[in-house]
């Protein structure tokens, strides 16, 4: 049954990529425009910073002043507080890189990896704020101090999760600007892969509905709403909680040698999408 699916499957994305080729066509250029304009200049001196900063004591700075909190009050690793702490600025996918870059390291395990990761669904606030031309400054706020304050119940939620504390590698880390860049390329190009093909399949069926563009790419889904303020809210809340299927395959791209169980990470954002909805119905109600 499984297979007979799978062949209807292939059967129909064949006969709509022949039949709607410039749309798919144009999908595809959309989407490396996206990666080439928008996300490539943004993540590439990321990638390239998250490498110099292993090189540093800026992770043993953040983890100790930090961290602490983080230990006690989320049953994490302090050094999580250095991935919080840049995801809050940098976004999905970057979350992942960082969470790798522990992982690399042995600073932390697997089941930690799936704890931060769970609890750092988080987006670039500027980038919210450019892509929400339809909100108030003050629901944009909103937003983004909403979308954290979930993060953090997420965090409290997965508390009893146990998961290894290690003191990581004791040797001093070198940075090679080489070696960065080259990783960070490959990282890039696993991205654009997933944008260009999320991309596609959202050209070739041609349903316009906000939500379900953003099931496939949130940025896209954001930028096509086109209606109430209350309305909108909702359905940003949705978005954000999920993440969109682009954004879970480039954190799955990044983090793939490691073979991690997503299964904690996807109850999150179910949890997410419940808590942000709570929270969206009374900020709707107190302040619009």
């Amino acid at each position: 049954m499984k297979n007979i699916l799978k062949n209807i499957l292939f059967l129909l994305l064949l006969c709509l990529c022949l039949i709607k080729r410039p749309d798919l066509i144009n999908g595809i250029i959309y989407g490396i425009d996206l990666w080439k304009t928008c996300l490539f200049p943004s993540i590439f001196p990321l990638l390239i910073l998250s490498d110099f900063a292993l090189s540093t004591n800026i992770i043993k700075l953040i983890s100790e002043s930090l961290g602490k909190f983080f230990k006690i009050i989320f049953n994490i690793p302090k050094e999580s507080a250095y991935v919080l702490f840049m995801a809050f600025f940098t976004g999905c996918p970057s979350n992942a890189k960082y969470i790798k870059d522990l992982l690399d390291n042995q600073i932390i395990d697997n089941i930690s990896a799936i704890k931060i990761l769970s609890m750092a669904q988080l987006y670039n606030p500027n980038l919210i704020i450019t892509i929400t031309t339809f909100l108030t400054f003050k629901s944009k706020l909103f937003l983004i101090i909403g979308n954290l304050f979930c993060n953090f119940l997420i965090g409290l939620i997965n508390r009893h999760i146990k998961c290894n504390y290690s003191e990581g590698s004791k040797k001093q880390i070198s940075f090679s600007l080489t070696n960065s860049m080259s990783n960070a390329i490959n990282t890039l190009l696993s991205i654009l892969g997933s944008i260009v093909t999320f991309s596609a399949l959202t050209s070739i069926f041609k349903i316009n509905h906000p939500l379900f563009t953003g099931i496939f790419e949130i940025t896209n889904g954001i930028s096509k709403i086109n209606t109430d303020e209350i309305n909108a809210l909702f359905m940003c809340a949705i978005m954000l909680s999920f993440g969109g299927l682009s954004i879970i395959y480039q954190i799955k791209g990044i983090l793939k040698e490691y073979k991690l169980d997503y299964t904690l990470y996807y109850k999150s954002r179910i949890i997410h999408l419940f808590l942000f909805l709570i929270l969206t119905f009374i900020y709707i109600k107190c302040y619009l």
